[in-house]
């Protein structure tokens, strides 16, 4: 299969292919970014923490994600809010807090002892949920040679009815293979 930058440079397309093209290829990223969210959603309730399953497109490993923890922003504005709310001894004479203060724990311990109001020069970040990672994902262009492969890809993408046959190319009579139109 010849890549679509070599395709490209050799002057194969004309500026409405191209924009045919790359509609399509937008359109099909679109869909396959919902099907990959889907699919990792579905894999993330089913595997255990550090689980693996390997296919023969590629390992799926999951991943545990982060609670929300306080980090601090703005070290300087924090420093002053430290000063001002009499913890002096977390403030160093820059003024600059010192480094265990700035720990997620002394964070959350600070907002604890002043009421739960948030310092100055601190956010919460949003942490991350539990996912799945994919790795050894064989190559597009090993993918094509690959006739299993080729028909789970068609099945995700929906293309059904026809097979290869069914897709011409509206400038040729010649029978061309769909998925050089990607």
């Amino acid at each position: 299969m010849k890549d679509i930058t070599d395709r490209l440079a050799d002057g194969e397309y004309t500026s409405i292919e191209a924009a045919r093209q790359l509609a399509l290829a937008q359109s099909m990223e679109k869909e396959l970014k919902r099907q990959i969210g889907a699919l990792k959603d579905f894999l993330t309730d089913k595997m255990d923490s550090k689980e693996h399953l390997t296919t023969e497109l590629g390992t799926v490993a999951a991943k545990h994600g982060s609670e929300p923890r306080w980090r601090v922003k703005d070290p300087v504005a924090f420093a002053q809010w430290l000063g001002t709310h009499g913890e002096e001894s977390s403030v160093e004479q820059v003024p600059y807090p010192v480094e265990w203060a700035t720990k997620p724990d002394a964070i959350e311990h600070l907002i604890g002892q002043h009421g739960g109001e948030q310092p100055a020069g601190v956010e919460l970040s949003r942490g991350t949920g539990d996912t799945v990672a994919i790795s050894k994902v064989k190559e597009w262009s090993q993918i094509f040679n690959d006739q299993q492969a080729q028909a789970q890809a068609r099945q995700l993408l929906g293309i059904t009815g026809g097979g290869m046959a069914a897709v011409k190319d509206d400038t040729d009579d010649e029978e061309e293979n769909p998925w050089d139109r990607i």
